[in-house]
């Protein structure tokens, strides 16, 4: 517990918010207190003794002191507020930079809605059941039984005795229902973030769903998750009623032997009136504070709950990276026997692979399905790591190299993803360019004429993951993104896929005079795009069969030729 306080502790900022917090519960718990003491002044002296002349006083004072727990309740809320959403921020700050920096490996083994739920449920309780409850509610809760205790001490000492057999009753409970309290927590988080993946398949996936008209199909698939949390949540609340059960006799159960024991005392000249309607309500408030300390004991467990499920993705470890500066222009790129498998179970995608790239030149990658092409480009641009073997840039492994060596090496995908905002800021990604840039860029990339059509041009919001756009509008984009940065290395793995060929040909005459002198790898299946490459190299599962320009491997390459046929068939 102490070591998930501290966990979550270490993310909290501007600490004064804690100190007006904490300030706010000591006169908050203070407060009702003296108000109670001024009950029994009011009795014993004014009605009792009949000091009629303090009762003003006693009015004026109690009116003070009965209205200030509520100003300071309103501080305290205020301030853990502030912290809690605070903290919420930090934590779900760091909970992305942790995916940001999560190897490739890891990543694609988790599920985008499993992370969501993360953030919007686990992120969040964690945060509020930190603050507004252990830090808050519970802290006030003990201060205030301490304070109760010590007043009943000197009242009356059985009813203290009453008060620590009611403490060491609460504790047993908290030992017995605790652990099934905390489990019954992650159940619930578990299959409620099942339903988050249900619900984030259901609408990634509505074209097809509609297409093959399977909607009663998902829907069924909804339910069945849904039912599954709901009988979870019952389970919980079934367990918390058992709880209630047995807690919540002994709360009454005591305040009768509290009156039984006050009123003998009375009977007996022992204490007086005053001090055992003060003694009662201070029992009573105890009680009361006891319960509610006993609600936060399982908040505890839950709150454990929060942390280790965000844990279990905090605590993985990060993409490795080095320390070394790209401070040139990339010279050379080289491939040292490199062998890589998507798994240890699973067969190598790369095969001792030893291979120098020609830098500065057009390079072409071709080859069935699975026979590499896609992978070495991953390998490229670090989001997989050789599993034998070493990449080397400027005779550097890429291993060595820090976080900006993406600034040399960039990529465009055959699908590539759009944020819901505007054109522009999907071209940028919050860098400079000026308008001239973007459009003399966008013009050579055949986008800038469809995007004049739209009434709010480059300002236009293109939707969820680009839906407002073509799929070969969305390519364009994509390479008009990677043309504005126009690093040394671009790679382009199947990048004009979703062009028709003219399109696709006056792109790539485009593409080859902005790149000029620069290093272009271009991953194809369609060869007519890549018989202007200085180089190709054809693969076959996961090794280069042979290397060389168009012409040459149609007369000395098997394989390139049965590739050219079957196109030309098609």
């Amino acid at each position: 517990m102490k070591n998930n306080i501290f966990y979550v502790f270490r993310y909290m900022k501007q600490m004064y918010w804690l100190l007006l917090g904490y300030a706010a519960i000591i006169l908050e718990c203070v407060t009702p207190i003296i108000a109670t003491l001024l009950q029994k002044d009011m009795i014993d002296r004014v009605f009792y003794q009949k000091q009629y002349e303090a009762f003003l006083k006693i009015i004026m004072l109690y009116a003070i002191f009965f209205f200030a727990p509520r100003l300071m309740f309103t501080v305290r809320k205020v301030a853990f507020f502030h912290l809690s959403y605070e903290l919420q921020m930090s934590l779900t700050e760091a909970f992305l930079e942790k995916i940001y920096n999560m190897p490739t490996a890891d990543f694609v083994k988790e599920h985008v809605g499993e992370l969501l739920n993360h953030i919007r449920t686990n992120v969040a309780d964690a945060a509020d059941l930190a603050v507004n409850q252990i830090l808050s509610e519970a802290v006030k809760n003990v201060l205030t039984v301490a304070l109760l205790i010590y007043f009943i001490g000197k009242i009356n000492v059985f009813m203290l005795f009453i008060v620590v057999f009611v403490t060491f009753f609460y504790y047993g409970l908290l030992h017995i229902f605790g652990k099934k309290t905390k489990d019954f927590s992650q159940n619930v988080r578990e299959q409620k973030g099942k339903v988050s993946i249900t619900i984030e398949e259901s609408v990634s996936s509505i074209r097809e769903v509609v297409a093959y008209h399977r909607e009663a199909w998902q829907l069924e698939r909804y339910h069945k998750t849904f039912g599954e949390y709901f009988a979870t949540i019952l389970k919980q609340g079934f367990f918390q009623c058992k709880v209630m059960f047995v807690s919540a006799p002994f709360l009454y159960g005591t305040k009768l032997i509290s009156i039984l024991c006050g009123g003998i005392g009375v009977i007996h000249n022992t204490i007086s009136l005053g001090e055992f309607v003060v003694g009662f309500t201070f029992v009573d408030q105890l009680v009361t504070e006891l319960g509610l300390l006993f609600d936060q004991g399982l908040n505890f467990k839950k709150f454990e709950a929060a942390v280790e499920t965000v844990q279990s993705v905090m605590n993985k470890e990060d993409a490795s990276y080095g320390k070394e500066e790209v401070k040139e222009r990339v010279q050379s790129i080289c491939f040292h026997g490199v062998t890589f498998a998507y798994g240890r179970d699973k067969d190598p995608v790369i095969k001792d692979l030893s291979l120098e790239l020609p830098v500065g030149k057009k390079i072409a990658l071709v080859g069935l399905s699975g026979s590499g092409k896609s992978t070495i480009a991953q390998l490229l641009t670090r989001m997989y790591e050789p599993d034998q073997g070493e990449i080397t840039m400027n005779g550097i492994p890429l291993s060595r190299y820090g976080e900006q060596y993406t600034e040399k090496v960039s990529i465009v995908f055959q699908q590539p993803y759009f944020i819901p905002s505007t054109i522009r800021e999907n071209l940028t990604f919050d860098k400079m360019f000026s308008n001239e840039e973007i459009e003399k860029i966008c013009s050579k990339m055949l986008c800038h004429e469809f995007i004049k059509q739209f009434p709010e041009q480059y300002e236009t919001y293109i939707g969820e993951r680009g839906a407002m756009l073509s799929g070969g509008q969305k390519q364009r984009l994509a390479l008009s993104r990677a043309m504005l940065r126009n690093t040394d290395v671009l790679i382009l793995d199947e990048a004009t896929s979703a062009l028709d060929t003219e399109t696709e040909y006056q792109v790539q005459k485009n593409l080859d005079q902005l790149r000029k002198g620069k290093t272009t790898i271009i991953i194809a299946h369609r060869l007519s795009t890549i018989q202007n490459a200085d180089i190709i190299y054809v693969l076959d599962k996961g090794q280069v069969l042979d290397s060389g320009s168009h012409n040459e491997l149609l007369t000395t390459c098997k394989a390139y030729q049965e590739l050219y046929m079957l196109q030309q068939l098609a």
